[in-house]
């Protein structure tokens, strides 16, 4: 093989120095051509992901729709079938959002118009005006003003509507013929008609005051629009999906603590396609109340399987107060340090006595109150974790080791099988979980705080009558994670969510932490 001329005249280090250079640039290019490769391989991933969601997605839609319209439905009773499809018609707001995200669409599609309530003209209108800051064209011209566009918000104080109206003015320089507006601010509805302020209404009725959307547009209805239900439905489940992200990083941020405290309780909640319901349960994770980090987080799902908390909590492993029930018993084997709840134990001698006043559990009780006083006293000092520590050594751990020795003599003297058995031997077979807290002055003695941030949604059930959907509970458990979690840093739900759906638009995602209850601060303190 004949060599080019220009390389049979060099000498054989310059030969190398060329191979090597030859070499390292085969090299180059082939760590380029792998990793083009791999973006390939990796966007094609991306891209059957994102086709499999879209697919998933298309299907729950074509299915809620067939349930919405299904004669079967009409065998519920007239309640029963307003809730189902407020529920269904939220639901397929809120799949139509996420399809909208993951579904691109081509720049030249025209944009479909959402149809406008007309606003009546007897409520009273507030203007806000939006004007370019300088009239002044980039050319040297002063700008004209030769207009305006008008668009009207809904906004609502308990019993009043208001109207928005924002006029943008239209201004032109003649000299080069520029036209220029002030934009207006982005809106979690951009195209429709409520406020924050509105929307926020909405979902404290619904999810704090527990007032259907039936309900609510009867309410609506009285004080002189009447907000068809179904429109009222499309916003709730606009607003979960953009309230979503914020629910998200809460959760990050609970995983994140020592101590969680965990709870669930039963919500009935509808098959459609059988047109009956069946139990379903909300799981509550909340930070403690010694914690810095007042928040909770609830979680919806289909059954009280233990599977629900061990996705919930993932990899986290810290100290968990929770009660006995046997779902929470694979945490304790991977690491998970189980804390009993003492108010478990008494409430079976309070029952007891309740029901039969037992002289047993009268006694029991007095034990009990003995280890609560001293964390009333702990309360009243208002001790940190090492003085609740110190005093638990000095006054709870003697108390404890009576009612253990109290409680062993009289599992030998209640007949077997009795309701007394039956506590005395909860208390027992569970003492190693109960008295934890005594080491430990960052622990609760009971898993009361949980239970309190659970009330609310047991107490709401009889308005609910039941959840319409998986999908619908899920929804109504994020939100009300950001409510309750708004009510334990002593914030008015009302104002947080009006600020945070007002913000939220424009918030960056670098910064959504600050919309969290615990940091957040209202826009009109802050600016």
């Amino acid at each position: 093989m004949e060599l080019p001329r220009q390389w049979a005249q060099m000498d054989a280090q310059e030969l190398r120095d060329l191979t090597a250079t030859l070499i390292a640039r085969l090299n180059e290019r082939d760590i380029q051509l792998a990793d083009r490769d791999a973006q390939l391989a990796s966007r094609d991933e991306e891209l059957k992901r994102r086709q499999l969601k879209i697919d998933q997605l298309t299907h729950e839609m074509a299915t809620l729709k067939r349930w919405r319209y299904d004669r079967h439905s009409e065998q519920l009773d007239p309640v029963q079938r307003s809730l189902l499809d407020e529920s269904i018609d939220a639901d397929i707001e809120a799949i139509g959002l996420e399809l909208d995200a993951l579904i691109e669409k081509p720049a030249s599609e025209p944009k479909s118009k959402p149809r406008r309530v007309a606003l009546p003209a007897s409520f009273p209108r507030r203007e806000i005006r939006h004007e370019p800051e300088d009239t002044e064209c980039s050319c040297g011209c002063s700008l004209e003003r030769i207009g305006e566009d008008i668009s009207e918000k809904l906004d609502y104080t308990p019993g009043v509507f208001a109207v928005e109206r924002h006029i943008r003015g239209k201004w032109v320089c003649r000299g080069c013929e520029r036209l220029i507006q002030a934009p207006v601010a982005p809106h979690i509805i951009d195209k429709g008609i409520p406020t924050a302020g509105l929307l926020a209404q909405v979902l404290i009725a619904k999810y704090l005051d527990h007032a259907p959307l039936y309900r609510q547009e009867q309410i609506f209805a009285r004080a002189g629009l009447a907000l068809a239900r179904s429109t009222l439905a499309q916003w709730v489940g606009a607003c979960g999906v953009k309230l979503q992200p914020l629910v998200d990083r809460l959760k990050v941020l609970l995983l994140t603590r020592s101590v969680l405290h965990a709870d669930e309780t039963p919500v009935p909640m509808l098959k459609p396609g059988l047109g009956r319901t069946h139990r379903a349960y909300l799981w509550s994770y909340s930070s403690s109340e010694y914690d810095e980090l007042s928040a909770v987080v609830y979680d919806f799902a289909d059954s009280r399987s233990g599977e629900h908390a061990r996705q919930f909590l993932g990899e986290w492993s810290g100290k968990l107060v929770c009660d006995d029930y046997s779902g929470y018993k694979a945490l304790f084997e991977r690491g998970i340090v189980e804390i009993g709840c003492m108010a478990h134990a008494r409430r079976k001698f309070h029952d007891l006595y309740a029901n039969h006043r037992s002289d047993i559990a009268a006694e029991a009780l007095r034990h009990f109150t003995a280890l609560y006083d001293v964390e009333r006293v702990a309360r009243e000092r208002q001790l940190d974790a090492d003085g609740r520590r110190v005093l638990r050594e000095q006054r709870s751990k003697p108390a404890a080791e009576a009612l253990r020795q109290w409680l062993t003599r009289q599992h030998g003297q209640v007949p077997d099988g009795s309701a007394s058995a039956k506590a005395i031997q909860y208390s027992l077979g569970r003492w190693a979980a109960l008295v934890r807290y005594l080491e430990d002055g960052e622990l609760p003695i009971d898993n009361n705080h949980v239970e309190n941030r659970i009330r609310p949604v047991a107490l709401g059930r009889s308005n609910w009558l039941f959840a319409g959907s998986l999908r619908a509970g899920q929804r109504a458990a994020a939100i009300m994670s950001l409510i309750q979690s708004a009510k334990l840093n002593k914030h008015d739900p009302y104002r947080y969510l009006k600020d945070v759906l007002e913000r939220l638009p424009t918030q960056p995602t670098s910064r959504i932490e600050e919309l969290l209850p615990h940091r957040w601060q209202s826009a009109q303190i802050t600016h």
